[in-house]
């Protein structure tokens, strides 16, 4: 057994103490790194919001521009544009096949993979392929949307500064969380929803030390973004006002409505994955293939509803929905079925973005359905369409992304219409459940699952730091004195089956001693073990954590502590029985 300073030894529970009180020192300097990391996101997402609209005009009309233009544009090529999301997709699994295989698809399991198994570790190339890929697959129309990049590029420069920095572990995964909430606030204007994505979604803790640093990173980031491209709800939507109690009864039924068409997405997402897969010709041929139908959908939206809908983001659609321009039941219904399959087609083909802002345009396609079918029925006692579009967005990234609070949040902050929280909380949660009853995996966990990846991220109070030593040590302790010979200690030890016991002199504790310290000395049968006592100061006050003493435990390689109350000794506890605790405590949670 490694031997430890006496001076040491007496203080271990303080020094538990002090780096805890460290933390709030730490916590403080990873917070101001998180300025930069919020700059960074910040200027990321106005950056690939850019990049996008550059790679939008260059296909859609031939220019070299960066003009925005949200409500959707028709393109000069006509019917010949059903080639344009074939040559995107094929250019951008090309680049993800060359340069960064990870960036391929949806890019948030990859962070999590990142936090969870690789110390936050992310290669600085990954950020530039995913953003040049997806800008040039949803700029050519591919079906997907732009948060995956753009937490991708928030996370790979809080990974790289933390590496760069030799921060621990722990520290470049906060960095990396701050990367994801700033990317996101900026991204959607959404500085709260971009906080609780990356604590709910990307880190393995809810503490300060993870809050603060990402606070400051969306409040720099949302920031920077609103300075560039305004300080504007992502969505405007009507006044809401709910017209009667009785109406969350139709909000209930589509929360029930988006849990099931939650996991039909992520069912068909890896169908369709699995199809291409199976197919044995060259990637790129797939990708023109797969493109060429998504742009046979598009034109087919075009020329039935006047707007090609499902390219991009679809951000246009979502504006006349929220806008309650769309009041044909079949148009709303059309436009999930034909989303649904642009978007699984655009990521098995090789396409390259998020699946956010596709449930997004489910979820407000859906809920226009349901509003329109409602308001059809009963006209006098329900609200407008936008508003179950609304609730529909937030109950399909509920159910999809398994973020019930980030939709929740998110939704609210991109619309900014607080009447609607109490039927968008209750369809969120319903989705949510739902979902996890027909299917359990996530849309982010699922890619990982099929990799043989494993996350589950367990978000409660850790048990540990719940339970005090007081409320579970054992009071009838088994001890021995300096005076005891070797022949009575190994007796005591054979009768209770115990490999290791506490040494007290009265109600002085002087440490331990086991078959280590007995056999390694050859003692005589009657010589007394004063001096083969391992001395170390092994008490812990009994208002201490367990998660407190198994850090005492580790630092003074023991399995045992004494617990005292004042100048009494209380009891014992072991690492074994703290850990019994722990396991009962978790299944009655």
């Amino acid at each position: 057994m490694r031997k430890i300073k006496p001076e040491a030894a007496a203080h271990a529970y303080d020094h538990v103490l002090y780096a805890d009180n460290d933390q709030i020192r730490r916590t403080i300097h990873i917070s101001l790194l998180c300025i930069l990391v919020g700059a960074i996101a910040g200027l990321g997402a106005v950056g690939f919001k850019y990049l996008i609209e550059f790679f939008h005009n260059l296909f859609f009309q031939g220019e070299l521009s960066f003009e925005i233009n949200r409500g959707g544009t028709i393109s000069k090529w006509g019917p010949f544009i059903v080639f344009v999301p074939a040559i995107g997709i094929a250019i951008a699994q090309k680049i993800t096949q060359v340069w960064a295989p990870e960036a391929k698809g949806h890019g948030v399991p990859e962070v999590m993979v990142a936090v969870a198994e690789n110390r936050g570790r992310i290669r600085p190339i990954v950020a530039l392929v995913k953003s040049l890929a997806s800008a040039i697959t949803i700029g050519a129309g591919g079906s997907v949307g732009k948060e995956g990049p753009i937490v991708q590029i928030g996370a790979s420069f809080g990974s790289t500064l933390g590496q760069a920095l030799k921060l621990s572990s722990r520290e470049t995964i906060i960095l990396v969380g701050a990367g994801v909430a700033g990317g996101i606030s900026a991204t959607f204007n959404a500085p709260i929803g971009g906080i609780m994505f990356a604590l709910e979604l990307i880190l393995p803790e809810y503490s300060i030390m993870t809050i603060m640093p990402l606070v400051i990173s969306a409040i720099i980031a949302t920031t920077v973004g609103t300075l560039f491209m305004g300080a504007h709800p992502a969505f405007i939507v009507p006044e809401y006002t709910m017209v009667t109690p009785y109406e969350l009864i139709f909000y209930a039924l589509l929360g029930l409505a988006a849990g099931i068409l939650s996991v039909i997405f992520i069912r068909s997402v890896y169908g369709m994955e699995d199809f291409f897969d199976s197919i044995r010709i060259p990637a790129t041929a797939k990708a023109l293939a797969g493109g060429l139908v998504v742009g046979g959908i598009g034109y087919v939206s075009l020329r039935c509803f006047g707007n090609y809908h499902v390219y991009g983001v679809g951000y246009d659609f979502l504006d006349l929905m929220l806008d309650n321009k769309i009041t044909a039941l079949g148009v709303a219904l059309a436009l999930v079925l034909m989303k649904l399959l642009a978007n699984t087609l655009t990521l098995a083909a090789g396409g390259s973005g998020g699946i956010f802002a596709p449930s997004l345009f489910l979820g407000g396609a859906l809920g226009g359905a349901v509003g329109i079918l409602v308001n059809m029925l009963f006209p006098e006692t329900t609200g407008p369409v936008s508003a179950y579009a609304i609730v529909g967005m937030a109950a399909i990234v509920s159910g999809v992304t398994g973020g019930v609070l980030t939709a929740i949040i998110m939704v609210f902050e991109m619309t900014r219409d607080y009447a609607i929280m109490l039927p968008l909380m209750l369809s969120a949660v319903l989705s949510y459940f739902v979902s996890k009853s027909l299917y359990k995996e996530t849309m982010y966990t699922k890619k990982l699952t099929r990799r043989g990846i494993q996350i589950q991220f367990d978000k409660r109070i850790p048990t540990f730091k719940t339970l005090t030593v007081g409320e579970i040590l054992k009071r009838e302790m088994v001890s021995c004195s300096p005076d005891d010979t070797v022949a009575k200690v190994l007796e005591t030890m054979h009768s209770h089956a115990l490999g290791l016991l506490p040494v007290l002199d009265g109600k002085q504790v002087l440490g331990t001693i086991g078959y280590a310290e007995l056999y390694a000395t050859q003692p005589e049968q009657d010589e007394k073990i004063a001096s083969m006592v391992h001395r170390q100061q092994i008490t812990i006050p009994s208002s201490s954590n367990l998660y407190d003493a198994l850090k005492v435990m580790k630092s003074l390689e023991t399995n045992i502590l004494i617990v005292t109350s004042g100048n009494s000794i209380e009891g014992f506890v072991t690492a074994n029985r703290i850990i019994r605790n722990y396991l009962e405590k978790k299944q009655q949670s």
